[in-house]
């Protein structure tokens, strides 16, 4: 295995300290310690196994057969928002039409990343360009590990959520979800191991959050609200 750059530590730490700051007013539902990934999430496969060289391959596959389209779609979707649904939810839905909205996903996903960061933290797995100097990705390297991925977790906890929220478009809002962490293999930024762990732990946390009485309040007025914008008020009675 590669010794992985001392630097990549250094930026790791930087980008964990940013990343509390930018969330320190974002309201958490359920706190880290509820949450221990390290004790739900399988291990990242080892480096030099069978599986890591097939995922490497995977990304080298895509890297060669990606078109511009679909770089552009994965570069699109390094912004975490739940306005990248719009295309699944139409043109009405948007941070204007929906400012509550906008502030209870941020703060889920806000919540998702401070519980998958320590897990990252605890494994390392390094990045697949890290790794392998034949990936050469096509959008922004982040400079923290990669297992479990943060865009997958972020993607598909909140296409859980506004699934429940609109089932009539349940399949497409799951399909969307699963799209962040594909994108992420495509970029060249994760290994397929990693984003199937984010959508694990995305099913963990939105359990736990399900539980918690303040996100209930707050899931049930960006409910009410995408609802009235879309136009379902009359059908959401029973879901």
């Amino acid at each position: 295995m590669k010794r992985i750059p001392r630097i990549f530590f250094a930026l790791f730490f930087s980008v964990l300290l940013s990343t509390c700051m930018l969330y320190a007013s974002a309201k958490v539902y359920v706190p880290a310690t509820d949450v221990d990934l390290t004790k739900i999430l399988p291990p990242p496969p080892a480096q030099d196994s069978v599986r890591t060289k097939n995922e490497i391959a995977e990304i080298l596959d895509f890297q060669e057969s990606r078109t511009d389209k679909m770089v552009k779609y994965a570069q699109a979707d390094q912004e975490i928002s739940v306005f990248r649904f719009s295309d699944i939810m139409g043109d009405k839905f948007t941070r204007e039409n929906l400012p509550f909205t906008e502030e209870f996903f941020h703060n889920v996903t806000a919540n998702a990343s401070i519980i998958s960061g320590p897990a990252k933290d605890f494994w390392k797995r390094p990045r697949p360009s890290v790794y392998d100097p034949r990936v050469k990705p096509c959008v922004k390297v982040p400079p923290n590990a990669a297992y479990p991925s943060g865009h997958s977790t972020a993607g598909n906890l909140m296409a859980i959520i506004l699934a429940n929220m609109v089932p009539e478009k349940s399949a497409e809002i799951y399909g969307r979800g699963w799209d962040f962490a594909v994108n992420r293999i495509i970029g060249g930024v994760h290994y397929r191991s990693d984003s199937e762990a984010g959508r694990m732990a995305a099913t963990v946390i939105a359990a736990f959050m399900f539980k918690n009485p303040d996100f209930l309040a707050d899931y049930e007025r960006a409910k009410a609200e995408i609802r009235r914008a879309l136009g379902y008020e009359d059908k959401s009675a029973g879901n």
